[in-house]
């Protein structure tokens, strides 16, 4: 009984001095840029950075945001992927997107004329990351809008 006590009580401490004390950051959208068009589909990418005020590293396990414009949605992103979270600093993110050009309705063509045209658009980043450290998962919440030129 008492090594049962021992073993909960040194797990609960780890568990706990292993987890984010403080949360996990959105900061800013960076290089957001067109990379080209491949079978009818526009071709984005950007880098995500986020702050870890932690002193515990992690690993990203899945990205999964929607990029809107004007309320409508340009693209998805679902990744998976696993990328070291540092400890006390800060990250980024590669994010890749694809805009189904055929998708776009006469409202969004406009849009895809305004992204082209490398005027600056207000595109929205909404979603979430999921980092995990010593099994204990965080959700950053990922709710982001700027004015992007490309």
């Amino acid at each position: 009984m008492k090594n049962n006590l021992i073993l909960f009580l040194t797990l609960a401490l780890t568990s706990i001095s292993c987890s984010y004390e403080e949360p996990i950051t959105f900061v800013r959208l960076q290089e957001v840029k067109v990379n080209g068009v491949e079978n009818g589909d526009l071709l984005l990418s950007a880098k995500a950075v986020f702050d870890n005020p932690n002193s515990v590293q992690g690993k990203l396990k899945k990205v999964d945001i929607v990029v809107l414009h004007k309320g409508d949605t340009l693209a998805i992103v679902h990744q998976t992927q696993k990328l070291k979270v540092p400890a006390n600093d800060q990250f980024s993110v590669p994010l890749s997107m694809k805009i189904d050009i055929n998708k776009l309705q006469k409202g969004l063509l406009s849009n895809l004329a305004s992204l082209i045209s490398k005027r600056a658009v207000e595109l929205e980043f909404k979603g979430s990351i999921k980092i995990s450290s010593w099994g204990v998962s965080q959700k950053v919440p990922v709710d982001y809008s700027e004015k992007v030129k490309f």
